[in-house]
């Protein structure tokens, strides 16, 4: 009984072991690629979802000030608004506000900063300033360049003006631009509940071909605005932007509905446009080692463009249609 017991208690033997710890390995092998692969597929997901946040908010913020374009806080009509480059004050009003300067530091032109004239401007895939947008920022070539104005749709109390911010005191009758905490006294209906104050805002919207340094080579969104210092600071928003492109829908029967949209060389009156459409096209900080990212696009009007590759960058495009409610002057 005891030999009958001892035979039937005896281990594995060697070949049985090898045999077990193959199918282990196999086994431990084949999860651990089930891991990567679904990582690898996680990261590119979580990438893609990063680059569709990144777009959204970067559009929005060209959206929200393409709305708010041709509006100067009580009217939207720039003729009413004294003070502007176009129409500059020699003498404060009895109140003894400060004037706006002729120029400041890092402008796009001279007194561009408070031009009223124009609320709505772009560039077709050139850079037209070497002043607020130097060399040094690396613009990229064939993207498109756009400039915005307006006046904050905010009001600042009279206690609560910044030193050296620009601002424009209107109603719907008149308005000055002045600087500081010295508000102007309009010539009609100052004293009126509708007659408010409001930061003045000017903003270049480009690409550049780095974020942090040129090195890098991680394109970027960027924003050249007024500051309360009274001078203009870039300003950058959004790494992973690739291409900026501007159209612009031109009425072109005075009924002041949308006929055509055409790049910016092509607009024939600035003052008949009332919307715009934009489109960015974002990219991937990495490349993507075995990955075909290769991916076609139509971008404004354009032949279709191949981006990235097998091994290349990933790419992603979004575009939004803004109304320019304040630019129709009814």
């Amino acid at each position: 009984m005891t030999t009958m017991q001892y035979s039937r208690s005896h281990g594995f033997s060697l070949v049985e072991l090898l045999v077990a710890m193959v199918v282990g390995l196999i086994i431990v092998t084949g999860a651990f690629s089930l891991h990567v692969a679904s990582r690898k597929t996680q990261a590119v997901n979580e990438m893609q979802m990063d680059m569709v946040a990144d777009a959204r908010f970067a559009i929005e913020l060209i959206a929200y000030d393409l709305r708010h374009a041709g509006m100067w806080g009580g009217t939207n009509k720039n003729g009413l608004i004294d003070c502007k480059s176009t129409n500059p004050c020699t003498v404060s009003s009895s109140a003894g506000e400060a004037l706006p300067a002729a120029t400041v530091t890092g402008d796009c032109a001279n007194g561009r900063y408070f031009d009223l004239s124009q609320p709505v401007f772009a560039s077709n895939d050139t850079n037209p300033y070497s002043t607020c947008i130097p060399p040094a920022k690396n613009y990229r070539l064939t993207t498109d360049v756009l400039e915005i104005h307006y006046a904050d749709s905010n009001v600042t109390a009279s206690g609560d003006l910044r030193a050296n911010q620009v601002y424009v005191r209107s109603n719907f009758i008149n308005g000055r631009i002045f600087v500081g905490t010295t508000e102007p006294l309009l010539e009609s209906f100052d004293s009126n509940a509708l007659t408010q104050n409001h930061a003045l805002y000017s903003h270049t919207y480009y690409i550049s071909t780095f974020t942090d340094a040129p090195a890098d080579g991680i394109p970027s969104l960027h924003r050249v605005a007024l500051l309360d210092s009274t001078q203009m600071d870039d300003q950058l928003l959004v790494s992973g932007v690739y291409d900026l492109q501007v159209q612009f829908g031109e009425d072109l029967t005075g009924d002041q509905l949308v006929d055509r949209y055409v790049d910016p060389d092509n607009v024939t009156d600035w003052s008949a446009v009332f919307s715009a459409k934009i489109w960015l096209v974002m990219r991937s900080d990495t490349q993507q080692p075995g990955v075909n990212t290769s991916k076609s696009f139509q971008i404004a009007g354009k032949p279709a463009v191949t981006l990235g590759g097998v091994g290349g960058f990933r790419y992603f495009m979004v575009s939004s249609v803004i109304n320019l409610r304040n630019l129709k002057q009814l």
